[in-house]
């Protein structure tokens, strides 16, 4: 059937409808009351005067449709087909995370807080859901700053056979060990529980009566400590209170609209507290905000496992009390969609909507590096996007304590969990080309194995050490990487007082190529060297030192940090240590006789007994 023929027969029903291409690939998904009236709309002229609906229609080469009883089905559908299907012109909520939350399994004997990814039916306590793992571990130092109750893990528990540095430590009272009673750690667990709801002023409540009570009994020291663990936890709640007159969970949205794109952020709101923030960024195909919103919100939600009681919103929307009717019904309690126009709840969104414009300067610090990175592959002529940059240097004064370093930056930034040091191990003397040679091997012999190579590597030296770094990639076959070298050098046509410039050296060219001095990409390129001379540097500072310090007594088996302070102290050096006598090293500084007899003998290379 024809498409004009289709438009003329849609039924004037709830339903789903589909758009498709001359392919047959899915390009939109809608739902609507009426179908009918909704798809001859978009190809009424002069009905929609939105550039992305002109666009839209030129692709249409087909439309299906699937009907429902209600619209909420028709809502529910919709959100599946996106998913399923993806369309270009939908907006496409792209981050589909798993939320984190915290679990109690309280049938347990001495349960504790634990990470989990998925929510299950099986009698556990759960909190949550937090948007990032950063959100749960803060939650969780807090209580364990609080309360002392367990964080090991079962295995650890039930394999444990004294105390941990917890329990020396005041931050959990060891019932690994048996050293609590059940029902006391019952209370504990009730006040962490507490805590996980938001209820810490019914807390605090709970321990003044237990501080008082302890008073009473004129027990002193615990009647403290609960003093104390009072006093952190109002001035916690002092720091995370923000103004909101009510205790319900909330998600409160804004968005910062730039051009053809969105910036949503979610403030996550659990009893009056900000627990957490999310952002997104969309890009629209058009410039109606409400539509824009309408999807987000339908996807959201179809993705969230928890849904609060309220939900505020900047903009109006079409499918608000749909919205309210199906989180109802999934949530089991009534849920309100609220886009306020006065009062705590106005101010609310105002905070949302700064945090999202926030979130649109942090994402436009991003691009530039990424116009930084598209330019350095033009300039340089590389092969490669350097989305992922190895840079490498090498430290040493004479050839002695020499080093390795190695710097990651992906996307512009430091990433510096991926940072390498290398002590050299092969070359004994001066040679910085040997050195170099060491580390790109052992690197990437390792990184070929693995199949983890970056797309630019950067050695620190002008064309002798690219001349290294070529030969040990041709050695283990390292391929698709662009290579090059960087170097201070004079610039020609000077005989004397030539100007310093930085000379970037690239494989199979004779001259260096010379980069504006104020460039963004030279620029660029000369922090990632400086990050790699200042972790070399680090390095090699750290091996000399610790050579300059090293001691004798280090080499005896028994002497640790702790008796050679007291060894020092009572001789005052390493030379009164050699002329002690072992009666005066058992007297003098009480070690034990087969140790004495050790320092002795190490000093005098005898076999004393």
């Amino acid at each position: 059937m024809k498409l004009e023929d289709k438009l003329k027969n849609l039924p004037a029903s709830a339903g789903v409808y589909i758009m498709k291409d001359a392919k047959r690939k899915v390009i939109y998904i809608g739902k609507a009351k009426n179908i009918k009236n909704r798809v001859r709309h978009y190809f009424q002229k002069n009905k929609d005067n939105r550039l992305y609906t002109a666009y839209l229609v030129r692709h249409v080469a087909d439309i299906d449709f699937v009907l429902t009883d209600t619209e909420k089905e028709s809502l529910i559908l919709e959100n599946n087909l996106i998913k399923q299907f993806k369309p270009r012109f939908n907006i496409n909520l792209r981050d589909d995370k798993t939320f984190v939350s915290i679990k109690i399994e309280i049938k347990k004997k001495y349960p504790y807080p634990m990470v989990v990814r998925q929510i299950e039916d099986d009698g556990a306590l759960y909190f949550g859901p937090y948007a990032s793992a950063r959100a749960v571990r803060e939650t969780l130092r807090y209580i364990h700053d609080t309360i002392p109750i367990r964080k090991c893990p079962d295995n650890v528990f039930k394999n444990r056979v004294k105390p941990c540095l917890y329990y020396q430590i005041h931050k959990c009272m060891a019932p690994c060990c048996g050293l609590i009673d059940e029902t006391v750690y019952e209370e504990l667990l009730k006040q962490a529980i507490l805590i996980l709801k938001g209820k810490q002023d019914d807390l605090v409540e709970v321990l003044k009566k237990q501080m008082y009570e302890e008073s009473n009994a004129m027990r002193y020291e615990r009647a403290a400590k609960i003093r104390d663990r009072i006093k952190a936890i109002e001035e916690t709640l002092e720091k995370q209170r923000i103004h909101s007159v009510s205790f319900v969970d909330r998600d409160v949205f804004g968005y910062y609209a730039v051009k053809n794109d969105v910036y949503i952020q979610v403030m996550f709101i659990r009893s009056g507290n900000m627990e957490d923030l999310a952002s997104y960024h969309l890009y629209k195909n058009q410039n109606n905000i409400e539509e824009v919103f309408r999807s987000f919100l339908n996807q959201f939600y179809s993705q969230t496992r928890f849904i609060p009681s309220e939900i505020i919103i900047p903009v109006k929307s079409e499918d608000s009390k749909l919205l309210e009717v199906w989180l109802g019904e999934r949530k089991g309690k009534r849920v309100e969609v609220i886009c306020p126009v006065r009062g705590d709840k106005v101010r609310l969104v105002e905070m949302a909507q700064k945090n999202a414009e926030n979130a649109y300067l942090v994402s436009r610090i991003q691009e530039d590096f990424t116009r930084t990175l598209y330019s350095l592959k033009e300039g340089l002529k590389l092969n490669n996007i350097p989305e992922c940059i190895e840079c490498f240097d090498i430290s040493n004064i004479f050839g002695k304590q020499a080093v390795g370093s190695m710097v990651v930056f992906e996307q512009g930034k430091p990433n510096k969990s991926k940072y390498k040091r290398f002590k050299i191990k092969t070359v004994k003397q001066i040679d910085d080309y040997a050195m170099m040679r060491e580390v790109l091997t052992r690197r990437y012999k390792r990184a070929v194995e693995e199949g983890a190579l970056p797309d630019l590597v950067i050695v620190d030296g002008g064309k002798g050490q690219l001349s290294i770094a070529l030969k040990v990639f041709e050695e283990l076959a390292v391929g698709n990487v662009d290579l090059i070298a960087l170097t201070k050098g004079k610039t020609e046509g000077y005989k004397s007082g030539a100007k310093v410039v930085e000379h970037v050296f690239k494989p199979d060219v004779s001259k260096p190529i010379v980069l504006d001095s104020s460039s963004p990409e030279l620029l660029f390129l000369d922090r990632v060297r400086d990050e790699a001379h200042r972790f070399a540097v680090t390095f090699h500072r750290k091996l000399r030192d610790r050579e300059y310090y090293k001691s004798p007594l280090n080499e005896i088996i028994g002497i640790g940090t702790i008796r050679k302070k007291v060894l020092m102290k009572c001789f005052g050096s390493i030379e009164g240590i050699r002329n002690a006598t072992i009666e005066q090293l058992i007297e003098i500084s009480k070690l034990p006789p087969k140790l004495a007899n050790d320092v002795f003998s190490h000093f005098h290379k005898t076999n004393t007994v």
